[in-house]
């Protein structure tokens, strides 16, 4: 499990698991969420700590974030994250 903080609340996360299919959950730290599966971009975030242990964007998601114009390192789509390496610390802040 991996501790993750978003937008001050903590959760703990699998690793291999894509966080748009626990939306639900994450939706109680004040996170939007549109389609779920990279396509709408509503729920961008910065990546403040941990991005090492995250994987790689697929191409939808990076498609979508140069479509909306946050195409850095660190900005990422919420629920395209999926944790690669555990005991890890990652913090996300939306806007």
């Amino acid at each position: 499990m991996a501790k993750v903080k978003i937008n001050g609340k903590v959760f703990e996360i699998p690793p291999g698991v894509r966080f748009g299919e626990l939306h639900h959950e994450i939706e109680k730290a004040g996170v939007e969420f549109g389609c779920t599966d990279g396509q709408c971009g509503v729920c961008v975030c910065t990546v403040k700590k941990g991005l090492e242990c995250l994987a790689e964007p697929s191409e939808t998601e990076e498609e979508t974030l140069w479509r909306i114009g946050e195409y850095e390192e660190n900005r990422r789509l919420t629920c395209q994250l999926v944790i690669e390496k555990e005991d890890c610390e990652i913090e996300l802040e939306t806007d």
